[in-house]
Parts: C-alpha cells; structure tokens; sequence
C-alpha cells in the first residue's frame, strides 16, 4: 500500500490522510513527504505587507 502513497500526488495524498484519519501508515507517508520539501514549497512566498496587515488585526482582534 505504501507504493500507493508514492504514486499520490501531495494533494491526493492530503485528502486521503484526512479521510482515513486512523491510517498510521498514510500519515506516515505524508509526513516524510513533508520533510523532504524545502520551506519555499511548504509556505510559498509571503507578501510583507499582506502578513503585516494580518497581524495588525489578529492584535486588534486579540484587545476586544
């Protein structure tokens, strides 16, 4: 079954782990699937701006 986990796409993959919530063997799998990519593909770019705006509101909702 683990060669069914290589021939997933990330997403297929994703999906799978979340359906089948007890599957050790998938999460497993997601997980070294994770560790093996560099932070670029995990978080993507961030726009400075964007996150800055993000976190004047997260603050902003935090004092209320």
């Amino acid at each position: 079954m683990k060669s069914d986990f290589q021939k997933m796409t990330m997403g297929e993959l994703k999906k799978y782990v979340l359906e089948h919530r007890n599957d050790q063997v998938a999460f497993q799998a997601l997980m070294e699937r994770v560790d093996d990519q560099t932070q670029d593909q995990v978080y993507g770019d961030v726009d400075a701006e964007q996150f800055s705006a993000l976190l004047q509101q997260h603050r902003r909702f935090q004092k209320d």
